[in-house]
């Protein structure tokens, strides 16, 4: 393999950026037919880079790539003479939208992929890659800065070994690609960890997640498997939709930093690290997600979570295709499992709620719930639009008898087997929706945002039940 050293590219270890030097050194590795670019040990301050066909990135111990803060100095790809960028414009449609445009400003990061394939980034034990909390008042929630490693429209990578700290925005954001490995990578801060949209073949294996929103998040993708992972969350464990997507073996149970969303704007300008005042606990063992940004191939089923730990979490689950919630919209998750699992410290009551016309199928196999001290009498679930769910072999403590709000005519598709008793109570949609606080948010009581299920351009309505039902008819009819 040939070997680019970035020293012999020009880069120092000084307070300057050494952006210019460290793509030189990539752009000779991609030139020459590929090879492997080396950081060497040291602190190299840098804006955005762009990674290529053929090229490994290779951190040696010690090495730390640091993020610069100022968010100006991440559009140098936008000049890219080597492989020149088409500028997609953004719109105000979910399509077009700034997060479904590789060149707009909320895409940039501290290290991109276009269009490239045969890559990775690989670091030694010891070696990080800092996002530096870098800080954008253009950007999402106006703070956000630069996502940490952007890949779009690529294949056949592979990211392996280093730790990534602090990222301005999500550490991995991961669009219409196929064939991703992501191995023994440990994240601490930032946003969400690793985020996945319209990739195929992707595989999550013993990486240590401690994220200030999500761990694991997307939609649209298939052939997923996330195995053997830490999943720590200031938010979602699983905030995911797919086909073929399994989860096995993880544990989600200390949480060291919060949400950055929530801290005073000084502290975000400055990159002050979250602290022990934000959440630490994660809202729901698995969120599901899906909105118009992306035409969603394929039914999303075959979502398989099994010998996994959870602890500290405040709810169960969170189907909510009740119009309710604008990122559960398009297509409605159509069948999940949970298997050998346990799920503890539960306060609040999860939503189940599948869509009208191609109803849920849920499983939970040998589960165990376990409240939190004192809050057995809260429902477990609120339930509505389910083809089945099935509780067998399952556990529950610090229940007296676990409650189930059904708030359609499904009581005949809910099965308990060799369980513990269970309370059935049929109720209202509205009943329902009061009961699962961390989803939705009432306007005035018995009057609610809808967001249409079916087509993206419809603006949201606020109205009652009746409107639900409406906005959730097919469009086709």
């Amino acid at each position: 393999m040939k070997i680019f050293n970035i020293r012999d590219y020009g880069a120092r270890i000084c307070d300057q950026l050494q952006t210019a030097a460290i793509q030189k050194a990539i752009d000779a590795c991609f030139l020459a037919g590929g090879g492997r670019v080396v950081i060497p040990c040291g602190i190299y301050l840098t804006g955005g880079l762009r990674i290529r066909s053929g090229v490994q990135l290779y951190l040696e111990t010690g090495a730390i790539l640091k993020g610069s803060r100022d968010a100006e100095d991440y559009f140098g790809y936008l000049e890219d003479t080597l492989e020149p960028v088409t500028i997609e414009e953004v719109g105000d449609t979910p399509k077009t939208g700034r997060s479904s445009v590789a060149t707009s400003r909320w895409s940039n990061a501290l290290i991109r992929a276009l269009d490239a394939h045969d890559f990775s980034i690989i670091g030694e034990k010891g070696s990080y890659i800092d996002g530096a909390n870098a800080y954008d008042p253009e950007g999402e929630h106006h703070y956000r800065g630069p996502h940490g490693i952007g890949v779009w429209r690529c294949r056949n990578m592979h990211f392996e070994g280093y730790t990534f700290i602090n990222s301005g925005n999500w550490c991995h954001a991961i669009f219409q690609s196929q064939h991703v490995t992501i191995r023994n990578v440990t994240i601490h801060g930032g946003e969400d960890g690793i985020d996945i949209r319209t990739c195929d073949d992707v595989l999550i294996e013993g990486c240590d997640i401690n994220a200030g929103d999500d761990a694991v998040a997307g939609f649209d993708n298939h052939d997923v498997i996330v195995r053997n992972c830490k999943l720590n969350s200031a938010c979602m464990p699983l905030r995911v939709g797919g086909n073929n997507f399994l989860v096995e073996n993880c544990v989600s149970d200390e949480r060291n930093f919060g949400p950055r969303g929530v801290m005073p704007l000084e502290d975000k300008i400055k990159g002050t690290a979250t602290n022990v005042d934000g959440r630490h606990e994660c809202r729901a063992v698995f969120s599901y997600y899906c909105d118009f940004r992306a035409d969603v191939r394929r039914s999303p089923e075959n979502i398989v979570i099994r010998n996994c730990r959870f602890e500290q979490v405040r709810e169960t689950v969170r189907l909510e295709f009740t119009g309710l919630n604008r990122w559960c919209r398009q297509r409605a998750l159509k069948e999940i499992t949970f298997e050998n699992c346990y799920m503890g410290d539960l306060y609040y009551t999860g939503m189940l709620w599948g869509d009208a016309e191609d109803k849920v199928i849920c499983r939970f196999k040998n589960v165990t719930f376990a409240s939190r001290e004192g809050m057995g009498h809260v429902p477990l679930l609120a339930v509505g639009n389910v083809e089945k769910l099935l509780f067998e072999d399952c556990t529950f403590e610090g229940y007296e008898k676990p409650i189930l709000l059904i708030g359609t005519d499904d009581m005949e598709a809910i099965e308990v087997v060799r369980s513990g008793e269970m309370e059935l109570k049929k109720t209202t949609f509205e009943e329902c929706v009061e009961a699962h606080p961390g989803g939705i948010a009432l306007l005035d009581r018995g009057k609610y945002v809808f967001w249409d299920l079916k087509d993206p351009f419809a603006p949201p309505v606020e109205g009652d039940e009746s409107m639900r039902k409406k906005l959730g008819k097919r469009s086709d009819g």
